[in-house]
């Protein structure tokens, strides 16, 4: 439960993180950051999405790699969506996916395997 509490609270500070970038830029921009939960017979899914800038696409290939940021030096260590990626897919045999538009925003869904009973 801690390591997904990380997880989870990793991707809120990178949506807030992209919002608050955002903002910095457009004085009209209302950041919203959402996290929602779903539970299906065969996973449970939580998403967590910004409505800031987004991720382009030659940065998207690169987000889970180890030590890969695009964060000022000193702002970011590279290791969160790394460690994050791992700990769901290995940890917990989930999948983290990531679904972004420009200048619309990002969700990060992950999607782990239900294995409570029904």
């Amino acid at each position: 439960p801690q390591d997904m509490g990380r997880v989870i609270l990793n991707l809120i500070t990178n949506a807030f993180y992209a919002v608050n970038e955002k903002k910095q830029s457009d004085i009209n921009f209302k950041p919203i950051v959402t996290v929602s939960t779903k539970k299906s017979d065969e996973h449970i899914t939580i998403s967590v999405s910004d409505n800031g800038n987004g991720i382009p696409k030659n940065v998207k290939e690169k987000i889970f790699q180890p030590f890969f940021t695009t964060k000022p030096t000193g702002q970011g260590t590279g290791l969160g969506l790394s460690m994050s990626y791992d700990i769901v897919t290995k940890g917990h045999g989930g999948k983290l996916m990531v679904e972004t538009e420009a200048d619309k925003g990002t969700t990060f869904i992950i999607e782990l395997p239900n294995t409570t009973d029904n």
